[in-house]
């Protein structure tokens, strides 16, 4: 199916904007629970390390006590002037109150930034209970506000019947200010910047699309000059170009050769209308003069034999116009029940035998390089096979020069097919225009010098086609004119 036969104009980019509306709210949402992940993790990790301090400096404080207690058993003057100068020298940190308290809550010694707030009796009770239910070290943690927190922590003293508690208040403001500046400001520009990329490289890609849809579009409606941009079809020639792929540059490539090709056959078909037109016009002027001839009498009966034959010669040139353009849209399908296995070796001598008077008018030698050791059965509609040998021979016969010469040869691949060779001494094909000769209506020579309607090579290539087979043009290397190669299937294996 053309280019020119779709319904659509151009090809939707609204999939592309919503995939691409997709991935910038997934990253963004991804990026979010990141950065929301990370804050949790540093921030627990912040505050694990300041409970471990805490837990730290309340199990100091409980072991400095007995030890000073213990070195001045009965000075309990010496006691209190060293336990408070121990409390108020070493624990200077901002914050940190450090209490030493009985077991009903009453303070015995704190520091000198002792957090004296209306509840704190309420609070070292509450802790002095929860030491005794855990029977060891207790700790606390509470928001207290959006910048601020509160470690509580406790433990017994030995056997002294007092309890070491300390409240640590943190202020989380330096915590939230480097976490803003170290990781979320980073974060949210490197965001920011991907998304600026992503959407810059979506757009880039998105382009060449546009392009295409354009030129497409361009073709639907009958523009077949329209092209893609060379640009597009050639992978690394711009640096605006970064995000071309292989794949997009081989869809450009694609569809120019399709355009060309479509461009091409309207040409060809074109020419061949004129040539039709030339060829039923002139056995038509011919025929028409001969019957008005006949009816006026210019035509005596006696010579009316004569004229009816020549009649019948231009009626048979319109027929076979008529037939060839049948054969070259009905030969593509096969008939499963008219399969059947027959010798190529048979069938090439019988067709040599049967354009023996072609090849003897020019004086051509045909030489047979039939490869015998795989088999010689090949398989298929017997005439249609037969018909594409006839139409590559005769096509040899008419290329090649007068004593010139004619290879047939053949190879299996012993699996599924024999691959045969059709070589001829002619002027041969010029590459570029190999890939064209098996076109409807394709002439390498529009001169019309040459008979025909440039069918031939197409119901050969329809053919095969329908067998499930291939064919090519290239150079022949011994003769130096065309080599066609194409192939036959070989029988299906027998149970």
């Amino acid at each position: 199916m053309g280019i020119s036969s779709y319904k659509y104009k151009s090809v939707s980019t609204d999939f592309a904007v919503f995939l691409n509306t997709f991935l910038i709210i997934s990253t963004v949402i991804v990026f979010a629970v990141l950065i929301i992940i990370s804050y949790q993790s540093i921030s627990n990790e912040y505050i694990s390390n300041h409970m471990a301090d805490t837990a730290s400096i309340c199990s100091d404080i409980s072991v400095d006590y007995l030890k000073i207690t213990e070195a001045y058993p009965d000075d309990q003057k010496e006691q209190d002037s060293l336990i408070n100068m121990y409390l108020a020298s070493n624990l200077i940190e901002d914050k940190v109150a450090a209490y030493i308290v009985d077991r009903n809550g009453v303070i015995q010694y704190a520091n000198d930034i002792a957090y004296y707030g209306d509840d704190v009796n309420t609070l070292i009770r509450s802790t002095i209970e929860s030491v005794n239910a855990e029977q060891g070290i207790w700790q606390d943690y509470r928001e207290l506000t959006a910048t601020s927190a509160e470690i509580v922590t406790g433990m017994k003293i030995g056997d002294t019947g007092l309890y070491s508690v300390v409240i640590h208040k943190m202020d989380q403001t330096n915590f939230i200010d480097a976490y803003l500046s170290i990781i979320l400001y980073p974060t949210l520009v490197s965001l920011v910047a991907a998304i600026a990329m992503f959407i810059g490289f979506v757009g880039l890609t998105i382009r060449p699309l546009r392009e295409i849809s354009k030129t497409v579009s361009k073709v639907s409606d009958g523009d077949l000059t329209a092209r893609v941009d060379d640009k597009y079809t050639k992978l690394g020639d711009s640096t605006g170009m970064l995000t071309l792929s292989s794949d997009l540059t081989e869809m450009a490539q694609y569809i120019n050769s399709m355009i060309e090709s479509l461009e091409n056959q309207e040409n060809d078909r074109a020419i061949f209308i004129s040539s039709v037109a030339h060829d039923i016009r002139t056995p038509l002027t011919s025929i028409n003069g001969f019957v008005t001839a006949m009816i006026d009498g210019t035509i005596p009966p006696e010579l009316y034999e004569k004229y009816l034959t020549k009649i019948k010669t231009e009626v048979d040139k319109i027929r076979g116009l008529v037939v060839s353009m049948t054969e070259a849209s009905s030969l593509s399908h096969v008939e499963p029940d008219l399969m059947d296995e027959f010798d190529l070796v048979e069938a090439v001598e019988e067709l040599v035998s049967e354009l023996e008077p072609q090849l003897s008018a020019k004086n051509i030698t045909v030489e047979t390089r039939i490869d015998k050791e795989g088999g010689t059965k090949v398989y298929g509609e017997i005439q249609m096979l037969c018909r594409v040998l006839l139409n590559i021979v005769t096509n040899a016969i008419k290329f090649a020069p007068e004593g010139g010469k004619i290879i047939i040869s053949s190879e299996s691949d012993r699996k599924t097919c024999m691959y045969i060779s059709v070589e001829d001494s002619g002027p041969g094909v010029e590459p570029e225009k190999r890939s064209r000769v098996f076109e409807s209506f394709y002439k390498a020579d529009p001169s019309r010098k040459q008979e025909g309607f440039g069918l031939g090579l197409y119901i050969c290539k329809q053919v095969l086609s329908g067998h499930g087979q291939s064919i090519r043009l290239e150079e022949s290397q011994e003769l130096g004119g065309a080599r066609f190669i194409f192939s036959f299937p070989l029988p299906p294996k027998k149970d």
